[in-house]
């Protein structure tokens, strides 16, 4: 199957959401007014307002490097690993649409997209298989070290932005999203974003992720009192909105 650069939706598809999986995490989408959306997946929490924003899982830190490669010839498009990098089902299921990085030894510095990862039986290592027909474009030895991360739409939440944010703000929920379904995530163009109301914004100020207690998922005006200079998301294109309400933003995370 190839991998579309863009689908193109007709005005409400944005909106549909799905139990199972219809795209690739990441697959790219307009709208006929030019709003760019992404294929993503919700992590199992559910989304329970629209306009709320979100990022994705962090990498587990057993697999995101230092993992020893096997001798694996160049072209191929598996590579069988050991016990030093055992998965569960469950992360097996995440790793699909993921990426495979070399970062040290032969290979190093070169990305491959993960097409799958089973389990080999009694947890006692792995099989990867990249989604890429020209297979591994250098031949890999004992010294290829790598990680293995999940795509960052393979499972999103609410971005929390006094905590530990992962992957930062991957986009905006364009409705309420059920627990564990998949649906099209804005990341550009005009979108309704909620904001935290703690700092006044007007036309033109640009907005980041709130960092205040109990706001997650909210948005702020950039470089407030309450903010440390995170990312810009968007710029306010509306007067004013109350605390958790819904500001008119013109999102800039991804176009």
């Amino acid at each position: 199957m190839s991998f579309p650069s863009t689908i193109n939706l007709s005005y409400g598809q944005e909106k549909v959401e799905t139990s199972g999986k219809k795209q690739k995490f990441g697959t790219r989408a307009t709208t006929p007014d030019g709003r760019v959306f992404y294929y993503a997946r919700d992590d199992g929490t559910g989304l329970g307002n629209a306009g709320v924003i979100v990022d994705g899982t962090g990498a587990v830190a057993a697999h995101d490097m230092d993992v020893a490669a096997t001798a694996t010839s160049v072209g191929s498009t598996t590579l069988t690993v050991g016990t030093s990098l055992t998965v569960t089902a469950a992360q097996a299921a995440l790793y699909v649409d993921g990426y495979l990085m070399f970062n040290d030894g032969p290979g190093e510095g070169e990305v491959y997209r993960i097409k799958s990862v089973s389990v080999v039986s009694g947890a006692t290592g792995c099989v990867i298989t990249i989604d890429e027909p020209d297979g591994f474009r250098t031949a890999l030895t004992t010294a290829s070290l790598f990680g293995i991360i999940y795509n960052p739409y393979a499972a999103v939440k609410l971005i929390d932005g006094d905590g530990t944010q992962t992957t930062g703000p991957l986009g905006v929920a364009p409705i309420p999203i059920t627990a564990d379904y998949y649906f099209w995530l804005q990341t550009f163009g005009p979108a309704a974003v909620e904001v935290s109301g703690t700092t006044a914004m007007t036309l033109g100020n640009a907005i980041e992720v709130s960092e205040v207690s109990g706001q997650s998922g909210m948005a702020t005006l950039h470089d407030s009192s309450g903010a440390t200079d995170l990312e810009p998301i968007g710029v306010a294109i509306s007067v004013a909105a109350v605390s958790t309400d819904f500001q008119q933003v013109m999102l800039k995370i991804r176009s």
